[in-house]
Formats: structure tokens, sequence, C-alpha cells
């Protein structure tokens, strides 16, 4: 009941709100507000219960869940027409001064926001000095070292950087300085990319009050201190992706005003393309599937040949380097049941609710690739770990397999519905509840791998009692109504999603430029190990800023003609 009372209050305030304002509801708003919240009730039924069936479970709770639909599709209705009212100010504002474009904003130089964002990270960085040698991070140094066989399993030219900042550390003195040279190498980079963004923000006309939002986002929020601090792949991925987005920004908008993307910028998109594809593989899906988007965004046949050479020379390194340069060396390619997680779930699914309809084909198919009497009983339905550590097959068992995970599928759909949905409504629903609380925050050193016999000598400087004061913290902020939304992953769903649905409101399809790489990292993210996992979403958090400014820039002053969503050309703006 108190979700309902909770949307009664949104919806009375969003009524007294828009009425003043003198604006109401449209198609764009009622629809995104409806699929919101249906991502609630999906979500609060997924948490409680497990299953969608939960939603119907009698008609009592049938009852209730329309009518939270329905009142939270209103008052989410109104709340995103309120917040296109926002987004809309800078076209308003532009008609009002007669086209002319505003000065950029009175505001801190950019070397002033990265000082002042790794002063706003001190706590975390002092805390847990010289930084957190977390799991991920334990294992490619023990590939690094020869400890574990050579693998791609995390990109292995990553892992030789890694490795080599921290052999440094370790030469000139301890592991614990390998691991802080690190940290402070990426704590350096991720500052740079952030406040790179924000100055992308001011460049493109952004008010005083956005960079302020903006900056106390990326200062306050605990993700970008925890990450900072952490000794793993992920943050200066995060940072890379943020970067990317911003030239990928910054290039439309010389394509806007000057009529070409320069040769500076599509080289820079190649070298930031060719990093994002050899630091997490999932980079090389966002340079290939934004090609198009980005090739259409830009106008003029020598921009779009810059910024399309610019991804095809990315995504040809990345492909030489897994095809040709890795298995030179001998490094082993990943698993393949890094790909097939999502499918393995709904198979572990099948065998816990309907063991009885297995075809003896179907268990030998099975059983070629996973371990059939394990996987039922270790299904855990937000996390792929327990069933996929499992996988023992080879390639030439996946045909078989498939086969099979297909023909059960057509008998059980809804099974494999739960499963799939179990594992992304994290990602969907917005409270202040969370299936992994802090641990997800990487404020811990791992050990010694088990099994694996590696020399490491890492261990906090600071007292136990002090990290636990910031951890208590973090669990705290993550509890408060609204601003503890910042701790999870839904609500950065909802931006991207509100930035989309404005960019497409506004008729300019094409400018889905700059939320194209984090809506195909969002994809990512449904199919990804881990429900809910922030360390997941962090890519598309540092980009929610630009991105959610950026439609709002661009439906302001792009003069070209506008594209519908059917794809014809509409009328000038």
């Amino acid at each position: 009941m108190a979700d309902l009372v909770a949307y009664v209050l949104i919806a009375a305030a969003g009524v007294l709100l828009c009425r003043r304002l003198e604006v109401g509801p449209d198609g764009w708003s009622l629809g995104l507000g409806a699929l919101l919240s249906a991502f609630q009730v999906l979500g609060r039924d997924y948490r409680d219960h497990g299953t969608f069936r939960a939603i119907y479970a009698s008609p009592a709770d049938l009852a209730l869940n329309l009518v939270l639909l329905a009142v939270g599709a209103v008052a989410l209705a109104l709340l995103v027409r309120l917040a296109f009212w926002l987004m809309d100010r800078p076209a308003a504002r532009l008609r009002a001064d007669g086209g002319k474009a505003p000065e950029p904003a009175r505001f801190l130089p950019t070397p002033a926001v990265m000082a002042l964002l790794v002063v706003a990270w001190l706590p975390y960085l002092v805390t847990f000095l010289p930084g957190s040698f977390t799991f991920d991070g334990t294992n490619q140094m023990d590939v690094f070292y020869g400890f574990l066989p050579m693998t791609n399993h995390h990109p292995y030219l990553m892992t030789l950087l890694m490795g080599s900042v921290f052999d440094l550390g370790r030469r000139l003195g301890s592991d614990n300085l390998g691991i802080f040279l690190w940290v402070a190498l990426q704590t350096l980079v991720q500052a740079a990319a952030l406040s790179l963004s924000v100055r992308s923000m001011r460049r493109m006309g952004a008010p005083r009050a956005a960079l302020v939002a903006a900056t106390a986002f990326f200062a306050l929020t605990p993700a970008w201190g925890a990450y900072a601090q952490a000794f793993l792949k992920d943050t200066l991925f995060a940072s890379l992706l943020c970067l990317y987005v911003t030239l990928l920004a910054e290039s439309w908008e010389r394509c806007r005003r000057e009529g070409e993307v320069s040769p500076g910028q599509a080289a820079g998109l190649l070298a930031l393309g060719v990093a994002l594809c050899v630091t997490r593989h999932n980079g090389a899906f966002v340079v290939a599937l934004c090609l198009p988007v980005v090739v259409v965004a830009m106008r003029g046949r020598r921009s779009r040949a810059l910024v399309a050479g610019a991804a095809a020379g990315a995504l040809a390194v990345y492909l030489a380097v897994s095809s040709a340069l890795l298995p030179a060396l001998g490094v082993a390619p990943a698993g393949r049941q890094e790909s097939l997680g999502a499918l393995f779930q709904m198979t572990a699914r099948y065998l816990r609710e309907a063991p009885e309809d297995v075809e003896p084909w179907e268990r030998d198919a099975i059983s070629a690739v996973l371990d059939y009497d394990a996987i039922a009983e270790s299904y855990n339905g937000s996390k792929s770990d327990p069933v996929k550590v499992t996988y023992h097959g080879t390639d030439g068992d996946l045909g078989a397999y498939l086969r099979a995970w297909a023909s059960m599928g057509l008998r059980h759909p809804g099974v494999y519905l739960d499963a799939f949905l179990n594992g992304l409504y994290g990602y969907l629903h917005v409270d202040t509840s969370c299936p992994h609380d802090t641990w997800d925050y990487r404020f811990y050193t791992y050990g010694p791998l088990p099994g694996v016999p590696d020399d490491f000598e890492v261990a906090y400087v600071m007292p136990e009692g002090a990290r636990a004061v910031v951890i208590s913290a973090c669990n705290a902020f993550q509890g408060i109504p609204v601003l503890g939304w910042l701790g999870h992953c839904g609500v950065y769903t909802w931006a991207l999603l509100l930035a989309c649905v404005h960019t497409l409101r506004s008729g300019r399809a094409r400018q889905l430029v700059v939320a194209a790489p984090s809506l195909v990292m969002l994809a990512i993210c449904f199919v990804s190990p881990v429900n809910g996992y922030l360390r997941y979403m962090l890519p598309i958090m540092a980009e929610v800023p630009l991105t959610l400014w950026f439609s709002a820039h661009a439906a302001a002053v792009d003069p070209a003609p506008r594209l519908n969503v059917r794809g014809r050309h509409a009328r000038r703006a």
C-alpha cells in the first residue's frame, strides 16, 4: 500500500505543477509513464516472489496490481511531462532570444572540476588505501604472473596494462604500491573523463544549474569514489566510454556548426574505439552496433566517411588482436559460458520447475555441457555464476544443447520468461531495495583465489573501524528515499529512456547518437551474469548527465529537417 500512497501524492503534486506551468500529459509522456509503471509492478513482484505469476496469483493480487499499474501510470506520466517541460526550456529560451545561442554559463574551469572530484573521492581513496584488490583484479594478476593460464576471459591486453602498472609498484617497493599506482591512474582518468563531459555540456549551452547538478552527481554519489579505489577493469572502461560519448556529442556539434567532423575528432574516435574494445569485450559491441546510428547522425559524405572509418578501424584492430595476436601468444579465448549464461539460467529454472518434462535426448544434450544434477539446486535467479560455472562442454556439444533449449522453451515459455526477467528486473525497477547492498561497491580485498598459490601481499593501511564507517555511510545513503536511488540501477535506465523518448518526441530520431552507446550497454546488462549490478551500470551512469542535456540541446538547435519515428522528414522546426 505504500506504493499506492506514494503514487497518489506524486499525482497530486504533478497535477498542481502541471496546472501552474500550463502543461498537460501528451501521448509520449503517457506512454513512457505506463511503461515505467509496468516496470515497477514487475520489479515489485520479482523482488518479492521471483515470478510474473505473482501478479495474478489471486483475485486480490490482480486487483491490487492493476490499480498500482493505472495509478502509477498517471503519476509517472505527470512526472515525465514535467521533465519534458524542463528539457524543452532550451528551445523556448532560444525562440525567446530570436534564435541567438546563449553564451556558455560561468562555471569552474575543467581542471578545477577535475580537482574537485578527486577531493570529493578522497574519503574512499584514503580509507581504503592502497585500494581494494578485488576478485577480478586478483584473477587478472594471477594470469599476468603465471599463477593461472593465459586467457582472454578478462581482455588480455587490459590484463597486461594493469599487470605492468602493478609490477612497477612491486619492483619499486611493494604490492601495496602496485595497487596504489593503478588506483591513482584510474582515479585521474575517471576525474578527467567526467569533468570533460561537464565541459561538453557547458560548450553546448547548459545552464549553470545543470552544470552544478552534474558535478554534484559525480562528486557525491558513492559509486564514483568507491570504484575509483577498486582494482579492476570496469572503472577505466566506464571512463573511456564516457570520453567516447563526449567526443560523439562534440563531433555532432561541430558537424552542426561547421559542416563536418574534424580529422582530429575522427582520430580520437578511432583511438577510443580501440581502447574500448581491448578494455572490455562489450566495447566491441558498442562500437559495432552504434556505427549505423553514428553515420546517420553526422552530415555530409566526408563526415560520415570519417566516423565510419574510425569505427571500422577500431573493429579491425580488435579482430586482429583477438584472432591473430592473442592466439600467437598462446592466450586461450574466453569460455563459451560467458555468452550463454542467460540461456543456461533458463535451463536451470526449467529443471527446477518442470523436471518431469524433459525428454531423454534433451537430458543428454544438457548433460554434455552442464552438470544436469546440480544446476536446478544451484540456480539463483539474480546470478548466473553458480550455473554457468558447471559448464564443461565443447563447441561441438552446443548445437545439440541449443536444440534442446529451444524444444523445452516451446513447451514451457513461461518458465523461460521468468528466468529472463528474474535476471534483469533490477535494471528496470526503482526503489531503495537492492539485491546486493554495498558489496557491489567492491569494498573488500579478496585474498588468494581458491586453489591458486599466488604470492601477493596486499593489505589495507587504515584500520577496519574506519572502513566500516564508510561502508555504513554508503549503506545508509542507499536507504534514503529518492536520493538513495542514485545507488541503484533502475533510476539510470529511467533517465536514459527519458532522454530517448524526449529525442523521439522532438521528431529527431537521428539524434539518438549520444544515447546509443548507453542503449547497447543496457541491452548487455539484460543478459549479464548479475541482476541489478551497479558495476555493469557504471558506464551508463557516467553518460547520464550529458545524454540528458544533449537531448534537450539538440532538439533546440538542430536546424535540419526532423526525422520522425516512421523515418519520414517532417517540416523544419
